[in-house]
């Protein structure tokens, strides 16, 4: 049987939270993972309208740190954004905190990347407000990634920004540059809003500082922080910004690793897949695999569960939910007039269907389309009366896709 990150969590995760002090979102994630698609979180029954197929499907834990049912919520939040990144090249950039401060990180995740978030976005705002580089306003999509390969903590924000920005006459302007911005310049101006920012929050008691560091230790730190460079990249543009939105997708649900790279949960270890750093002129696609005792695989794994209700996706600029009649015009300015986009409410049978997965959503024998039916609550198997069910009378009893 293949191992998964549910296994791991059933089989080990009491025993490794028994011996540490976790906080209240790591033992969530780990029961969330736990039970996910069990009876303990309920379900419902699908069936065929004509009575030759039922099944028992029970329901997915929808918590972000899980990859067994991280597919649809992707895929809606990609569906979404397809219709709102502006129709123009974007950039890929991509702002990465020195590991030197990760120490803190640990400590302060909310508060950490709150402003991580905020120093990279003001950082693009005002370089790009330039008349100098660009001289308006732009869409900026921020989604915050803190782990590597091996899971390690790697914190670094990726965003997609548009190649050019609206005018305060309204009409499109575009770089000035190919680059976008000079990664230096970025570079510089970055670092310095961030120090900025964590200093000012440390001292107002926003951000604790570990109980062996300091003022004067963390003073010293940000200044030999200052003669570092930070490693910020900036991508040449891509022709739209879907592409980079389907690489980000892969990381806003489903946490730092997938049950296709677990390879092995054997003597206390667990085995997985990772990938190596590109080599120059390679094609980034080199892979080893990762031995790890259970305790320090569970420990990495859940030292990215992000804080509850931590929003680890953000827009700016045009891209900020409350700039609705700018993304129009701009819109317009790039020759496209269409609405703000609404929001479509599509159910898991269409999704299912519109990804090619019509097998899932449809009977093995006459290939209509299931009904979900009779929901039943968690800790509960299906109720009788779900296996009641009487074909031919689809009809009569089907209301809005469920059967009454």
């Amino acid at each position: 049987m293949a191992v998964t990150l549910q296994t791991i969590a059933e089989q080990h995760f009491p025993g490794f939270a028994a011996s540490r002090r976790l906080p209240p979102q790591m033992h969530r994630a780990a029961w969330a993972v736990k039970h996910c698609r069990t009876r303990e979180l309920g379900g419902h029954v699908n069936s065929c309208p004509d009575g030759h197929f039922h099944q028992i499907a029970y329901n997915s834990c929808r918590h972000r740190s899980c990859p067994q049912c991280s597919w649809l919520p992707k895929e809606r939040w990609l569906d979404g954004w397809r219709k709102r990144l502006l129709p123009c090249p974007h950039h890929h950039v991509i702002f990465t905190v020195p590991h030197e401060l990760n120490e803190i990180w640990r400590r302060n995740k909310a508060a950490f990347a709150d402003t991580l978030f905020a120093a990279a976005s003001q950082t693009l705002v005002e370089l790009l407000g330039d008349a100098k580089f660009l001289g308006g306003r732009v869409g900026i999509l921020a989604a915050l990634h803190t782990w590597n390969q091996e899971l390690q903590e790697h914190v670094h924000l990726h965003t997609i920004v548009t190649a050019g920005g609206l005018g305060e006459d309204g009409s499109w302007k575009k770089p000035r540059k190919k680059c976008l911005l000079p990664r230096k310049v970025l570079m510089i101006k970055f670092r310095g809003k961030f120090k900025a920012m964590l200093r000012e929050k440390v001292r107002q008691g926003r951000i604790k500082l570990p109980a062996w560091m300091s003022l004067e230790d963390f003073d010293g730190l940000l200044k030999q922080l200052m003669g570092v460079p930070w490693n910020v990249k900036v991508y040449d543009a891509y022709r739209d910004g879907v592409s980079v939105a389907m690489y980000l997708a892969r990381y806003i649900k489903g946490g730092p690793i997938g049950n296709s790279r677990v390879i092995s949960l054997e003597d206390g270890e667990v085995a997985f897949r990772y990938r190596l750093p590109a080599r120059r002129g390679g094609d980034g696609k080199r892979q080893s695999i990762k031995r790890l005792p259970v305790d320090a695989f569970l420990s990495r794994w859940l030292e990215h569960v992000p804080p509850k209700r931590f929003q680890t996706v953000r827009g700016y600029g045009l891209y900020s939910g409350n700039q609705h009649s700018r993304w129009q015009q701009a819109a317009e300015a790039l020759g496209i007039g269409e609405v703000w986009p609404p929001e479509q409410q599509r159910s898991w049978q269409e999704w299912c269907e519109a990804a090619g997965l019509s097998e899932a959503c449809r009977c093995p024998l006459c290939g209509k389309q299931l009904i979900s039916h009779h929901e039943f609550a968690a800790g509960r198997g299906a109720p009788i009366a779900a296996w009641l069910y009487v074909p031919k009378l689809k009809q009569s009893i089907v209301a809005g896709g469920k059967i009454a």
